[in-house]
């Protein structure tokens, strides 16, 4: 089997899976085409002086990457058409544009027959966008392209001889990325102090918030936004942005990139993630008194992206302001952090980009982190995690120092019953049921939410609650519980919990000794073997495996001697990990491995410290037991089998079906994929892959 036989089969069986690419492979991949490409020039930008228009770019104006270059391409007036020996009717047209970082295409005529295929690549076959095909088309009969890499681009449409519809193909603009918003070149690092990464320790109170924020391309502009709630919590894809952001513009061809994150605390660049296509504009302020846009997002959103449709707040009494998500000037998803009330703010003069009357506005002075261009549009959440109001702009601008000035919000509140009608109102969107209530939280999938301690070990374990809200407390020697308000232990429900953490009534019962550590690291399977010497019988256990940097999600636990003596295991993704018996069998006294911890090592090529933390042993008469723990490991996941995409032990097709789907978007992206190491996971990835399972 050759080569690019075998590269187009996985291509047409992994294309398959997605909604909005629907397989196949260009003809100009295996070389069927014979004729020669056309080619199109775009005229020569000055790119300094582009940057220097930017600098003066007024307020109220959403932030530019690309300059839009105004065409009039279509099969009937360039390229070249071929018919192939099966009939298959194919056009091509090479379009260039001399530095550009990365391009794309905006078509005012768009409609594809059925059977026929549209593909867009670079010419040296590193990304590919395709097949599109009748299933991308919409009443609207527009469409826009992701933004693809380098300053050449091929576009290819094919159709069988026996179409009877006519196509309609005519490129409006095509758009030239000037400042690499989607680092492609790696060589885009931001010095500004815009926030911390998402993925660093102090965002983790904040993830649902994080989930619900996207990075907004409307094509050569970008802003970000924030997915909302309504009432009715059946999911409608409701999306709230500055209406700066959209006027003027066709949102049919907008694009949500709901992952464009770091993957690490410290580093700058990251994988741009998941995109929806096309939205619908629902309700606006039409100018920036209000400066509000909602629209429902016309595109799949996957259950695997973990999108989170954000509660709200509609007081009109002040917020209390905990944090904002954006995407400052367009890098990865950084998020802000205050704790003060927002205060409502006076008129403001936009200097010419319209006026917000008094009252409209939310004021805001960031303890730490500010906004900028490509911020526009983003939310600011309360400290319950709801949004209050998304940014129109201001001047607290991103530092060094500690930022200073005031963003400016446009209130949800003044939004809900903005105008005369739906058009114009976000209530009737929102709250379509008529509830008429307040204050709304957010959901992932839909039901009812009630936020808690979820951890039934916790001191205030609430049994009603859906949603932990990181309020768990754990009894221990330390007295994370409560005080005892008649000694020095830690009182839960009033009960007293000795030095062992173990709650027996007068705080002095601790007998025996554990000596934990760990025995065996595996960093190829990802394991971790749990090691005890005991000098009395064990009933029960409970602690927790740490790891620094942090990023390691516990899979598993199983076997060894608590398997043997039947012990009921649970573990958390954090690393809590507790053990019983419900047959009143123990452990006896002796030394051996206690269990193994299975943990993702598809998520990372480093090397991470393991260590364990607070020990809670119980003897059979439920006395405390002392733990004595041992040193910190090492878990280096950069020896793991080059490429081993799933993980199974294995390379085999079943790694190239995933590693495609990962560079069609259609699975996250994982390190583990980027076999070459430069960055990107793209088709050079495919080809290394492919290599190694033929031996080549």
């Amino acid at each position: 089997m050759s080569y690019r036989y075998f590269l187009c089969i996985i291509l047409i069986v992994s294309l398959g899976f997605s909604q909005k690419s629907q397989g196949g492979a260009p003809r100009g991949l295996y070389n069927s085409l014979t004729k020669i490409t056309p080619e199109i020039e775009m005229p020569l930008l000055d790119i300094d002086a582009l940057l220097q228009e930017d600098e003066f770019l007024p307020p109220g104006k959403p932030y530019r990457y690309g300059m839009r270059l105004p065409v009039d391409l279509s099969p009937h007036n360039s390229g070249v058409w071929e018919t192939l020996l099966d009939g298959t009717h194919v056009w091509k047209l090479k379009i260039s544009s001399q530095f550009a970082y990365a391009m794309n295409l905006s078509f005012d005529s768009f409609y594809l027959p059925e059977n026929s295929k549209l593909f867009i690549y670079n010419p040296d076959f590193s990304m590919i966008y395709g097949s599109y095909t009748e299933l991308n088309n919409n009443s609207e009969e527009v469409f826009a392209s992701p933004l693809l890499k380098g300053d050449e681009l091929i576009i290819e449409y094919s159709e069988p001889v026996d179409v009877s519809e006519e196509f309609k193909l005519h490129i409006e603009y095509v758009v030239h990325d000037y400042k690499d918003i989607l680092n492609y070149s790696n060589e885009r690092n931001s010095n500004r102090t815009c926030g911390t990464n998402v993925v660093c320790p102090e965002a983790d109170p904040y993830e649902n918030q994080i989930n619900a924020v996207s990075w907004l391309d409307m094509g050569g502009y970008i802003c970000t936004g924030s997915m909302l709630n309504n009432t009715a919590q059946d999911l409608t894809p409701y999306y709230i942005t500055a209406w700066h952001c959209t006027e003027g513009e066709n949102v049919n061809t907008f694009r949500f990139y709901f992952n464009y994150e770091t993957n690490s605390c410290s580093v700058s660049s990251a994988s741009y993630g998941s995109s929806a296509y096309g939205s619908t504009q629902r309700a606006s302020s039409g100018s920036m008194d209000g400066d509000f846009s909602l629209l429902e997002i016309t595109g799949t959103i996957y259950d695997s992206w973990d999108v989170y449709y954000a509660g709200w707040r509609r007081n009109t009494s002040a917020p209390n302001i905990a944090s904002g998500v954006h995407h400052p000037g367009g890098d990865p998803k950084k998020i802000i952090f205050d704790n003060d009330n927002a205060y409502s703010f006076g008129s403001i003069n936009w200097y010419g980009g319209g006026y917000s009357p008094s009252g409209s506005h939310w004021a805001i002075t960031w303890d730490d982190g500010g906004t900028e261009g490509g911020s526009s549009g983003s939310p600011a959440y309360d400290n319950n995690g709801r949004f209050i109001g998304v940014l129109s702009g201001g001047g607290n601008e991103c530092s060094s120092s500690s930022s200073s000035g005031e963003s400016y919000y446009g209130k949800f509140s003044y939004a809900w019953n903005f105008g005369s009608n739906s058009s114009s109102r976000l209530k009737d969107w929102l709250d379509p049921n008529n509830t008429g209530i307040y204050t709304l939280d957010g959901t992932y999938d839909g039901a009812t939410i009630v936020y808690g301690c979820t951890d039934s070990i916790a001191c205030n374990y609430n049994p009603d609650a859906t949603n932990n809200d990181s309020s768990c407390e754990y009894a221990s020697g330390s007295c994370d519980c409560n005080e005892n308000p008649t000694g020095n232990y830690c009182d839960c429900n009033y009960n007293v919990y000795d030095e062992c953490g173990v709650c027996d009534g007068d705080g002095s019962n601790c007998s025996g000794s554990v000596t934990l550590s760990f025995s065996s690291i595996d960093g190829n399977a990802g394991t971790a073997e749990i090691f005890m010497q005991n000098d009395v019988t064990i009933a029960g256990f409970q602690f927790v495996i740490n790891d620094s940097p942090n990023y390691l999600n516990l899979i598993d636990i199983s076997g060894e001697s608590s398997a043997n003596y039947d012990f009921i295991i649970s573990s958390s993704e954090s690393g809590t990990v507790i053990g019983f018996s419900l047959t009143s069998t123990t452990i006896p006294a002796g030394s051996g491995a206690l269990l193994i911890a299975t943990f993702d090592n598809n998520n990372t090529d480093q090397i991470f410290d393991l260590c364990l933390s607070d020990p809670v042993f119980s003897d059979s008469n439920a006395n405390g037991v002392s733990v004595t723990l041992g040193d910190c490991v090492e878990m280096d996941f950069s020896s793991s089998l080059l490429g081993d995409i799933n993980d199974d032990g294995v390379i085999n097709v079943l790694d190239v079906v995933m590693l495609v789907n990962i560079v069609l978007g259609i699975e996250d992206e994982i390190p583990a994929g980027d076999l070459n190491s430069d960055g990107v996971i793209n088709v050079l990835d495919v080809v290394i892959l492919v290599n190694l399972i033929l031996g080549s």
